[in-house]
């Protein structure tokens, strides 16, 4: 019987929320089991809020502790996600009757259990964490879950966050995160500033537009503000939450989501909130690769041409196709 599993995924905020559709599969299958996550500590609030997770280990940087805390949880099996030779070197000691690994890197040939993780060109990347549990629950006679519609249900706090931001009457907030991160690309303040000015022109639709930002970004939310102020649109800055739980947890109030940041975008997605995402054009397809968890008809992405010269270059996106879209889909479901 299965009482305990460790998922390894200590890496970014973006990927450790692209990994919750693998955690959904765990706990779904597993109830009775204790699904415990290692995860960097820039992702402890979140995975602590995570409803598929039991325990939280964070990445200290003390190899030697951590390895004794694995001891003592005394795991029936290990799910090295984000593998490294060094996690192999954390865990080699451990008793569990069961540790998998993917199939990439030499140290694979370490393991006993290694699975193809490498998503399908066309799929997003949050399938190679799937496939790992898929190939773990297979292998030991288990049936693989149905993924949920929506993997984080806050709808019960949804008007309380409406409140905090500022809704009033039929208002929909429509978030702008001006910040860049991951394979995202950066749009500059006019363009954001330019774009919601045409969308509330267009729309049908009473927008209000919240400004959401961290550290440094807050300089550009502010450019932005400034310049949507002036012409009457209605904007307010959205001062920072106490931990990235909290922020995780407010986006429930937005009606549409809109960045140049991966991060903020896949947060978004675990809402099923619809989202604009800007993506560099690459050939690589970050566009598909980084896609939000969002449903298919609530994922609104766009690049500049895909090119060395033109993939990085935000500002060749063709942003009247953009409102169009926006705004046809504001009216469509919100008029």
């Amino acid at each position: 019987m299965i009482e305990r599993v460790l998922a390894i995924r200590h890496d970014k905020i973006g990927d450790f929320v692209l990994y919750w559709p693998a955690l959904f599969l765990l706990k779904s299958a597993l109830p009775k089991a204790s699904i415990e996550v290692f995860v960097a500590p820039a992702v402890q609030a979140l995975a602590e809020a995570c409803p598929y997770v039991d325990h939280v280990i964070v990445d200290t940087g003390d190899d030697k502790a951590t390895s004794q805390k694995f001891i003592e949880r005394n795991y029936d099996a290990v799910i090295v996600s984000c593998s490294e030779f060094r996690i192999y070197k954390m865990i080699r000691h451990l008793d569990s009757a069961y540790k998998l690994a993917p199939k990439h890197n030499w140290y694979q040939h370490l393991y006993k259990h290694t699975a193809d993780a490498q998503y399908k060109q066309g799929e997003a990347c949050w399938r190679g964490g799937c496939m790992l549990v898929e190939h773990f629950l297979t292998q030991h006679g288990i049936d693989i879950p149905e993924l949920p519609q929506q993997y984080w249900d806050l709808s019960a706090e949804r008007q309380k966050w409406r409140s905090y931001y500022g809704q009033e009457g039929n208002e929909k907030l429509i978030f702008i995160h001006a910040g860049t991160g991951g394979s995202s690309g950066s749009l500059s303040p006019s363009d954001f500033a330019n774009l919601s000015t045409n969308i509330s022109d267009k729309t049908q639709v009473d927008c209000k537009f919240v400004l959401t930002y961290s550290g440094a970004e807050e300089e550009l939310a502010q450019q932005i503000f400034d310049q949507l102020s002036k012409k009457s649109i209605k904007v307010v800055m959205a001062k920072p939450l106490s931990s990235l739980a909290d922020f995780a947890k407010s986006i429930v109030a937005a009606d549409m989501f809109i960045a140049g940041s991966t991060g903020p975008l896949h947060l978004a997605g675990l809402h099923n909130i619809p989202t604009v995402g800007f993506y560099a054009g690459r050939r690589s397809a970050p566009i598909v690769r980084w896609q939000t968890l969002s449903h298919s008809d609530r994922r609104l992405s766009y690049t500049p041409p895909i090119g060395k010269r033109t993939g990085k270059n935000m500002s060749l996106i063709d942003f009247n196709a953009v409102e169009k879209d926006v705004v046809a889909y504001l009216d469509a479901n919100y008029a």
